[in-house]
């Protein structure tokens, strides 16, 4: 019988465990003290210099301009309607149509009308030959009055027979003028009934185009309380204006006489010339903006502009030649503080009240350069400053970006 079994030992170790564990970490003592030593060294490094975006210093022209926002209009544009009422009988043109002044555009029915002239005739006449009854009555009356002047000189009747004479001459002098005012009554009805004929005809009162038609035969127009619009003509379209509305801090610098030119959506690649001819002096408020209203003239030789498409018009207000401009960044550009920099707290520092600056690069360092300015056009500004030439690399901006010019680089200076 075997003895009892003993719980097993522990294996041996082996005698080479320990120094091969040991020889697989002593590489990282160094790696981590290398580690250490570059963050110590990045920590107390300067920062890189700034990369510049630049741009050259340029000579050339400004415009300044007041830019507007308006519609393209015929110059004269006249609503056509009825004074009469009637149904529409035939209509002569349609949308588009050419015409002169005085050509027929419509006729409602005139039958009515053409018995109330004939009514009015007859009434008129009526009236003149009451009016040769009344002027016989008087030669009548005045021969009555001649014979009995007579017989009273020789006493041959009484004083009253002369009176009652005479009263009756006085009579017909008087019917006669009334019956006067009553030729002249029915002359009036007559002329008020031709008149309205006459208003069936509906006609041009300009040269021009139906820009738009808004009755068709056989509808009835009814003109008692309103004259209703049947057609809208516009003149002369070779010549159109565009009325815009430009904004109150912007009106004092326009006169009238000025230069515009004028862009449309439908032709994006094509400008307009026109002329400022009206500043209207009164404002018009929407939602609290106040607004002027300018009228431009704009040569339409093609026939290209239409009534009702949105402009943009912009307005010269200046010009000058020739001048040293720099873009508008420039003028805007701060250096950026770097924390560890000789010169980090450049950024902060204030510009005097009245003074602006541009940053110069030379020799791979921007300077800070004073200037005054000049006219803009929103893109570019004149600048005047001792030192500042054309060509001088100015700085727009800063960049850290991979890949972005290193020629100018390098901590930001002041002159």
């Amino acid at each position: 019988m075997e003895p009892a079994s003993r719980p097993a030992a522990a294996l041996p170790r082996s005698p080479t465990f320990a120094p091969r564990r040991r020889s697989r970490l002593w590489w990282l003592v160094p790696v981590a003290v290398a580690g250490a030593a570059a963050v110590s060294l990045r920590a107390r490094q300067a920062p890189p210099a700034p990369r510049y975006l630049t741009a050259a210093v340029t000579r050339g022209d400004l415009v300044e301009t007041v830019r507007a926002t308006g519609t393209v209009q015929p110059v004269q544009e006249v609503s056509v309607g009825a004074q009469v009422n009637g149904r529409v009988a035939r209509v002569l043109v349609d949308y588009n149509s050419r015409v002169r002044a005085g050509d027929l555009l419509a006729e409602l029915d005139p039958s009515t009308y053409r018995a109330q002239a004939a009514q009015g005739r007859a009434s008129l006449a009526s009236a003149r030959a009451q009016l040769s009854l009344r002027e016989a009555e008087v030669t009548l009356a005045e021969r009555n009055l001649t014979r009995a002047q007579g017989l009273r000189a020789q006493g041959l009747n009484a004083p009253a027979d002369l009176d009652s004479v005479l009263a009756a001459r006085d009579s017909a002098r008087a019917s006669v003028r009334a019956a006067r005012a009553q030729v002249e009554q029915a002359a009036a009805s007559l002329a008020v009934s031709e008149t309205n004929l006459a208003l069936t005809r509906i006609v041009a009162p300009i040269d021009g185009v139906v820009a738009t038609r808004a009755i068709d035969p056989g509808q009835t127009v009814v003109a008692s309380l309103q004259s209703p619009t049947l057609f809208v003509i516009d003149n002369d379209l070779a010549h159109m204006r565009v009325i815009a509305n430009v904004d109150e801090a912007n009106i004092g610098r326009l006169s009238e006489g000025l230069t515009a030119s004028v862009a449309v959506d439908a032709f994006p690649r094509e400008t307009f010339g026109g002329t400022l001819t009206s500043l209207r002096i009164t404002p018009i408020t929407t939602n609290g903006v106040v607004t002027y209203q300018s009228v431009v003239a704009v040569e339409n030789p093609a026939l290209r502009l239409r009534p009702g498409m949105t402009a943009t018009v912009s307005l010269r207000t200046q010009h000058h030649a020739g001048v040293l401009r720099v873009p508008n960044a420039a003028l805007r550009y701060r250096p950026a503080a770097r924390p560890g920099a000789a010169d980090a707290g450049v950024a902060t520092r204030a510009t005097p009240a009245g003074e602006s600056a541009v940053w110069v690069v030379r020799g791979g360092v921007a300077e800070r350069v004073p200037v005054r300015t000049g006219l803009t056009d929103g893109a570019f500004t004149e600048v005047e400053g001792a030192g500042l030439t054309e060509g001088a690399a100015v700085v727009l901006d800063e960049t850290d970006a991979p890949g972005a010019p290193a020629q100018h680089q390098g901590p930001p200076r002041m002159l």
